[in-house]
Protein backbone atom coordinates (compact mmCIF):
# COMPACT_ATOMS: atom_id res chain seq x y z
CA UNK A 1 0.00 0.00 0.00
CA UNK A 2 2.71 2.49 1.01
CA UNK A 3 4.83 1.51 -2.00
CA UNK A 4 1.92 2.16 -4.35
CA UNK A 5 1.25 5.56 -2.79
CA UNK A 6 4.93 6.49 -2.92
CA UNK A 7 5.05 5.40 -6.57
CA UNK A 8 2.04 7.61 -7.39
CA UNK A 9 3.63 10.61 -5.64
CA UNK A 10 6.92 10.11 -7.49
CA UNK A 11 5.10 9.76 -10.82
CA UNK A 12 3.18 12.99 -10.21
CA UNK A 13 6.39 14.83 -9.31
CA UNK A 14 8.11 13.50 -12.41
CA UNK A 15 5.24 14.70 -14.62
CA UNK A 16 5.04 18.12 -12.91
CA UNK A 17 7.57 19.69 -15.28
CA UNK A 18 5.37 18.83 -18.26
CA UNK A 19 2.42 20.83 -16.98
CA UNK A 20 4.45 23.50 -15.16
CA UNK A 21 7.53 24.16 -17.28
CA UNK A 22 8.65 27.09 -15.13
CA UNK A 23 9.30 24.61 -12.29
CA UNK A 24 11.32 22.37 -14.54
CA UNK A 25 14.93 21.33 -14.62
CA UNK A 26 14.53 22.10 -18.33
CA UNK A 27 13.33 25.67 -17.81
CA UNK A 28 16.24 27.26 -19.72
CA UNK A 29 15.74 24.87 -22.66
CA UNK A 30 12.03 25.66 -22.73
CA UNK A 31 12.62 29.42 -22.53
CA UNK A 32 15.14 29.31 -25.39
CA UNK A 33 12.83 27.28 -27.61
CA UNK A 34 9.85 29.54 -26.89
CA UNK A 35 11.78 32.77 -27.42
CA UNK A 36 10.37 34.67 -30.38
CA UNK A 37 13.26 35.92 -32.54
CA UNK A 38 13.57 39.72 -32.65
CA UNK A 39 12.80 39.92 -36.36
CA UNK A 40 9.47 38.14 -35.74
CA UNK A 41 8.43 40.12 -32.66
CA UNK A 42 6.25 42.76 -34.38
CA UNK A 43 4.47 40.08 -36.40
CA UNK A 44 4.03 37.90 -33.29
CA UNK A 45 2.64 40.79 -31.23
CA UNK A 46 0.16 41.64 -33.98
CA UNK A 47 -0.97 38.03 -34.43
CA UNK A 48 -1.29 37.47 -30.68
CA UNK A 49 -3.37 40.63 -30.23
CA UNK A 50 -5.58 39.89 -33.22
CA UNK A 51 -6.12 36.19 -32.57
CA UNK A 52 -6.59 35.97 -28.81
CA UNK A 53 -5.76 39.26 -27.12
CA UNK A 54 -2.70 37.40 -25.81
CA UNK A 55 -4.73 34.77 -23.95
CA UNK A 56 -3.24 31.30 -23.83
CA UNK A 57 -6.62 29.86 -22.81
CA UNK A 58 -8.65 31.50 -25.61
CA UNK A 59 -11.09 29.27 -27.48
CA UNK A 60 -12.88 30.30 -30.67
CA UNK A 61 -16.62 29.64 -30.25
CA UNK A 62 -17.11 28.82 -33.94
CA UNK A 63 -14.09 26.59 -34.67
CA UNK A 64 -11.51 24.44 -32.91
CA UNK A 65 -9.03 27.36 -32.82
CA UNK A 66 -7.38 27.58 -29.42
CA UNK A 67 -4.69 29.28 -27.42
CA UNK A 68 -2.71 32.46 -27.88
CA UNK A 69 -2.04 31.76 -31.55
CA UNK A 70 -5.44 30.21 -32.31
CA UNK A 71 -4.11 26.98 -33.74
CA UNK A 72 -6.97 24.85 -35.06
CA UNK A 73 -6.83 22.09 -32.47
CA UNK A 74 -8.14 19.39 -34.80
CA UNK A 75 -5.88 20.35 -37.71
CA UNK A 76 -2.71 21.17 -35.78
CA UNK A 77 -2.72 18.94 -32.71
CA UNK A 78 -4.73 15.92 -33.77
CA UNK A 79 -3.90 15.68 -37.47
CA UNK A 80 -1.02 18.10 -38.04
CA UNK A 81 1.58 17.08 -35.53
CA UNK A 82 2.11 20.40 -33.77
CA UNK A 83 3.20 18.37 -30.74
CA UNK A 84 6.01 16.89 -32.88
CA UNK A 85 7.11 20.35 -34.02
CA UNK A 86 7.22 21.62 -30.44
CA UNK A 87 9.21 18.64 -29.19
CA UNK A 88 11.60 18.77 -32.16
CA UNK A 89 12.40 22.40 -31.38
CA UNK A 90 12.84 21.64 -27.68
CA UNK A 91 15.16 18.73 -28.48
CA UNK A 92 17.22 21.03 -30.70
CA UNK A 93 17.68 23.24 -27.63
CA UNK A 94 18.71 20.34 -25.39
CA UNK A 95 15.62 18.52 -24.11
CA UNK A 96 16.65 14.90 -23.43
CA UNK A 97 15.05 12.10 -25.46
CA UNK A 98 13.19 10.53 -22.54
CA UNK A 99 11.66 13.87 -21.57
CA UNK A 100 10.79 14.54 -25.21
CA UNK A 101 8.79 11.31 -25.46
CA UNK A 102 6.89 12.14 -22.27
CA UNK A 103 6.13 15.70 -23.41
CA UNK A 104 5.07 14.67 -26.92
CA UNK A 105 2.50 12.25 -25.50
CA UNK A 106 1.17 14.86 -23.12
CA UNK A 107 0.81 17.53 -25.80
CA UNK A 108 -0.79 15.07 -28.23
CA UNK A 109 -3.44 14.21 -25.64
CA UNK A 110 -4.10 17.74 -24.34
CA UNK A 111 -6.14 20.46 -26.10
CA UNK A 112 -3.91 23.33 -27.20
CA UNK A 113 -5.72 25.85 -24.96
CA UNK A 114 -4.55 23.75 -22.00
CA UNK A 115 -0.89 23.70 -23.08
CA UNK A 116 1.31 25.94 -20.92
CA UNK A 117 2.19 29.19 -22.68
CA UNK A 118 5.82 28.30 -23.40
CA UNK A 119 4.74 25.24 -25.41
CA UNK A 120 2.22 27.29 -27.41
CA UNK A 121 4.91 29.90 -28.09
CA UNK A 122 7.37 27.18 -29.11
CA UNK A 123 4.77 25.91 -31.57
CA UNK A 124 4.31 29.38 -33.05
CA UNK A 125 8.06 29.88 -33.40
CA UNK A 126 8.48 26.44 -34.99
CA UNK A 127 5.74 27.17 -37.52
CA UNK A 128 6.92 30.64 -38.55
CA UNK A 129 10.58 29.61 -38.75
CA UNK A 130 9.60 26.78 -41.09
CA UNK A 131 7.83 29.23 -43.42
CA UNK A 132 4.31 28.85 -42.04
CA UNK A 133 3.58 32.49 -41.21
CA UNK A 134 0.93 32.50 -43.97
CA UNK A 135 -1.36 30.67 -41.55
CA UNK A 136 -1.83 34.03 -39.82
CA UNK A 137 -2.21 36.23 -42.91
CA UNK A 138 -4.88 38.74 -42.21
CA UNK A 139 -5.68 42.35 -41.52
CA UNK A 140 -2.81 44.35 -40.14
CA UNK A 141 -0.21 41.62 -39.65
CA UNK A 142 0.76 40.37 -43.11
CA UNK A 143 3.31 43.09 -43.90
CA UNK A 144 5.03 42.64 -40.54
CA UNK A 145 6.47 39.19 -41.23
CA UNK A 146 10.15 39.17 -42.22
CA UNK A 147 10.93 38.28 -45.80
Amino acid sequence: MIEALLGAVLEAARDDWVTQPSRSAYVSVIRQAADIPDQWQRFADCVSDRESGGSYTARNPSSSAQGRWQFLDTSWRVNGGLHHMVVKRLRAHGLPDQAAVQLRRHLRDTPIAEWPGPYQDTGFVAVVLSGGQHHWNGPGCTGLAPR
